[in-house]
């Protein structure tokens, strides 16, 4: 079967162009299908002005977007520059801190100590060759005793800045370890049960 169109409703403009003149003439003669016409015509014509305006604010809608677009495409490309800006910065500081991680790592306590031991051994190194080189008459007196004193004093700044370090090492440790028997005895207090 053919699909028919829905019956339009009592009053629409298709329905009315399909009665005939007598039709019509009844229809002009019964007030309450009159009113029924006017009231569906008036609501058609409302749907009608309802599509309009909601075509116009989609239309103006439509304008105020494109003529936003140009600050959207400047927003991104600055957008764009800033995430450029922030990668730089964050491998400068990455740079840096890898720097510094390295400096605290040449210049930490042991490191220190390990060097200062490094510099005694060669200046002690450094005599016993200076020694060696007088006693088989291969340095003058006058030149070994100047060479001499000057990594002797060497030596003994090296041995004097080597102990005072190690005895800064050994009371930081001492501190922290009565740091943290303090810390174990006030837990201990803390969890031991009180007595009646």
């Amino acid at each position: 079967w053919p699909m028919s169109r829905p019956a339009a409703p009592p009053g629409s403009p298709r329905r009315l162009g399909a009665l005939s003149t007598a039709q019509l003439r009844a229809l002009l003669q019964d007030e309450a299908r009159l009113q029924r016409a006017a009231r569906l015509s008036r609501k058609f014509q409302s749907l009608q002005q309802e599509r309009e305006m909601c075509l116009a604010s989609n239309c103006t809608q439509a304008r105020v977007n494109l003529s936003l677009r140009p600050r959207l495409e400047d927003g991104k490309a600055s957008l764009a520059i800033k995430y450029q800006e922030l990668r730089e910065i964050r491998e400068a500081c990455w740079d840096k801190q890898q720097r510094l991680e390295a400096y605290l790592e040449q210049w930490n306590p042991q490191s220190a100590l390990g060097q200062l031991q490094a510099k005694l051994d060669a200046s002690e190194a450094e005599s016993e060759v200076q020694i060696e080189q007088f006693l088989a008459q291969d340095l003058p007196l006058e030149s070994f005793l100047q060479s001499f004193c000057q990594s002797r004093t060497r030596s003994h700044i090296c041995r004097t800045q080597l102990e005072k370090l190690q005895e800064l090492l050994q009371k930081d440790q001492a501190q922290k370890d009565q740091a943290q028997k303090d810390r174990a005895q006030k837990d201990q207090v803390g969890r031991d049960p009180v007595g009646p």
